[in-house]
């Protein structure tokens, strides 16, 4: 009977061990209980083109696996010279963005962005 016991015990206390030393670390319990998820589209902003009164940038969505993805969303951030917050907009693409494709939007941005950063934020896969 004591050995069932200290097993549980035991196995209890390694337990606690592990999730101590992991939030000390940075996680929380949703993020040790969840599995990550793969990250299937790349979004890229990088080209930058400055005009007199805007600039503007191509928004390019890219699917890096095989499902059919439908509504996607992108926030765009648009930064200065010293990395402040110009703006924030989220663009959607309405078309299907097929398996391993990619979709291309241009986006206005305000005259002063030196440059953007770009993340999805939603979309439907098939």
């Amino acid at each position: 009977m004591k050995k069932p016991v200290k097993f549980v015990v035991v196995t209890l206390l390694i337990i606690a061990g592990v999730y101590i030393y992991m939030t000390q670390n940075g996680h929380n319990l949703e993020s040790i209980l969840n599995t990550p998820k793969k990250i299937e589209l790349k979004a890229d902003c990088s080209k930058i083109e400055n005009l007199l009164l805007t600039s503007s940038t191509e928004l390019t969505v890219t699917n890096l696996l095989g499902r059919t993805h439908n509504n996607v969303t992108v926030r765009i951030t648009a930064y200065d010279s010293n990395n402040n917050i110009l703006k924030q907009k989220n663009v959607v693409f309405e078309r299907t963005l097929e398996p391993n494709g990619s979709l291309k939007k241009p986006v206005l941005l305000p005259a002063k962005t030196s440059k953007c950063d770009c993340i999805v934020l939603d979309s439907n896969p098939d």
